[in-house]
C-alpha cells in the first residue's frame, strides 16, 4: 500500500502543531521533516507527542547544506557529522525513511577529474551513513537534484546512476523526485526504468517551462496520469512538495492522491 505525506516546507508561519492538524484533517499517513523544522534535542519529545496526537508518522529529509562530495577534508567530515546528527531524531521519532542529497562540485570546476573526485567523496561517506542507519532499520533514498547557481550535483540522470552503483555497489535506494527531474527535460519513463526495483518513494511536485518547481500537481507540465500508471501495484511514500497550505490541498484534490488519501482506501 502506498504512504501519502507532506513536507512541512520551510517558510511556513504557522505552528508545527497547526501544520500537524492540518495533515490529520487531509487524512494523509506522515508529515516529512527537514532543514529547520528538524527538533532539537530538548523539543523532541514535544513533537512525538504531537505526531501521537494527530496520528502522523515522520520521515526525515536531511539537511541538503552537508556537501558529501566536498573536496575540503576537514569540511566534508563536518558535512558527514552534520548528517549524522541529523539522523540522530530517527530513533526518538521512529524514522522508518529519510532522505539524503549526493552533493555537488563548483559548476566553474566540473572537470572529469573533479567529477571522479566528487563521487569518490560521497561513496565513501555513504557507506559510513549507510551503515549508521542500518542500526537502526532506517531506508536511507537517494534524491535526484536539479542543477542550480554555483552548485552542480552529482545525482542528476541515469548516467550518474550508473557511476553510483559502480562506486557503491548496488546496495541503493531512490527517491525520485519528479519535478527536478521535469525541470531538466529527462524523460520520466527513462528514469523510472533504471530505478524501479530500488525505488522507494517519490518527491511529488509540478514544474513549468520557467524554471519553476514545487507548483502544485496539475498546475504545470508533469504528465500526471503517466506517473502514477507508471507507480500502479508498487509499495511507496508519495512526499507532496508545495510551498503553501492552499498548493497542498490543490495537490491532493486534483491528482490519484484524492483517491489514495480516502478512508476506504485505507480500510
Amino acid at each position: 500500500m502506498k504512504k501519502i505525506g507532506v513536507a512541512l516546507y520551510n517558510n511556513f508561519q504557522g505552528s508545527q502543531e497547526s501544520f500537524f492538524s492540518f495533515l490529520h484533517k487531509l487524512n494523509v499517513d506522515y508529515v516529512e521533516i527537514g532543514k529547520e523544522w528538524i527538533p532539537e534535542r530538548d523539543n523532541i519529545g514535544q513533537t512525538r507527542d504531537l505526531l501521537d496526537i494527530y496520528d502522523l508518522k515522520v520521515s526525515l529529509h536531511i539537511s541538503p547544506q552537508y556537501n558529501l562530495a566536498e573536496f575540503d577534508e576537514k569540511k566534508w567530515k563536518r558535512n558527514i557529522l552534520g548528517v549524522l546528527g541529523d539522523l540522530g531524531i530517527s530513533y526518538d521519532l521512529q524514522v522508518e525513511n529519510a532522505v539524503l542529497h549526493c552533493g555537488w562540485v563548483n559548476r566553474d570546476d566540473i572537470t572529469p577529474t573533479a567529477m571522479d573526485e566528487g563521487f569518490e567523496r560521497f561513496a565513501e561517506a555513504y557507506h559510513l551513513i549507510n551503515d549508521y542507519a542500518k542500526d537502526f532499520c532506517l531506508n536511507i533514498g537517494l534524491e535526484n537534484q536539479c542543477t542550480d547557481g554555483y552548485k552542480y550535483y552529482l545525482f542528476q540522470d541515469t548516467d550518474n546512476v550508473n557511476k553510483l552503483e559502480e562506486l557503491i555497489g548496488k546496495d541503493i535506494s531512490y527517491i525520485l523526485d519528479v519535478g527536478h527531474l521535469g525541470r531538466l527535460g529527462l524523460p520520466l519513463n527513462q528514469m523510472m526504468e533504471r530505478i524501479e526495483d530500488k525505488l522507494i518513494g517519490i518527491h511529488l511536485h509540478d514544474y513549468d517551462d520557467f524554471g519553476r518547481d514545487h507548483l502544485p500537481v496539475g498546475m504545470g507540465n508533469l504528465k500526471v496520469n503517466e506517473l502514477f500508471t507508471m507507480l500502479k501495484g508498487k509499495d511507496l511514500f508519495i512526499t507532496i512538495e508545495n510551498r503553501s497550505v492552499n498548493h497542498i490541498k490543490y495537490t491532493l484534490l486534483h491528482s490519484p492522491l484524492t483517491v489514495l488519501c480516502h478512508p476506504a482506501y485505507k480500510a
